[in-house]
């Protein structure tokens, strides 16, 4: 992790757990939110985020399918979207994960004409059946980097900005 990277994992309350990344990208916002949101091509450059299929809108269903360890999972989920700002998902977990609540975010925040933070943040909060929110925080935060590094190199590979 470079200096324009950050990752941390904090307790907001009570079972009630955030991790948090962020990492510069130089480019423009829309230049990152494109590629970000070009649904059909995420798998050509994401080794973890592979598809979100369905009704890719605010409120919409959607399926995400993401590789762990090389396994492949897929998750209904809620679809939130706000244009060129955020997406992400808010649902309750299933499985291992029953009693929990999660809420992934992937966020842009303009700096300047050529340069946008990513922000990608994942809330966790209840009393897990199994596990708790601080472990599926500090064991999830570990994964982020490699996307957001990825999408880095993607979005400032093809942006006409660092080709001049």
């Amino acid at each position: 992790m470079n200096k324009l990277e950050k990752q941390k994992v904090v307790e907001l309350k009570k079972n009630h757990w955030q991790t948090y990344t962020s990492i510069l990208i130089n480019a423009p916002l829309e230049e990152l939110w494109n590629t970000l949101t070009d649904w059909d091509n995420i798998s050509n450059w994401s080794s973890t985020l592979k598809n979100i299929e369905g009704e890719r809108f605010n409120n919409g269903k959607v399926v995400v399918s993401y590789s762990v360890n090389g396994n492949i999972y897929e998750t209904n989920h809620n679809f939130i979207y706000i244009e060129n700002i955020e997406f992400g998902w808010s649902d309750p977990m299933e499985g291992t994960f029953g009693g929990l609540t999660d809420n992934h975010r992937f966020k842009v925040e303009r700096i300047s004409d050529n340069q946008t933070l990513f922000v990608q943040m994942y809330d966790f909060k209840g009393e897990g059946d199994e596990i708790s929110a601080k472990e599926v925080a500090n064991q999830t935060v570990k994964f982020f980097p490699t996307f957001n590094q990825e999408l880095k190199k993607e979005v400032e590979n093809k942006t006409s900005y660092n080709k001049k």
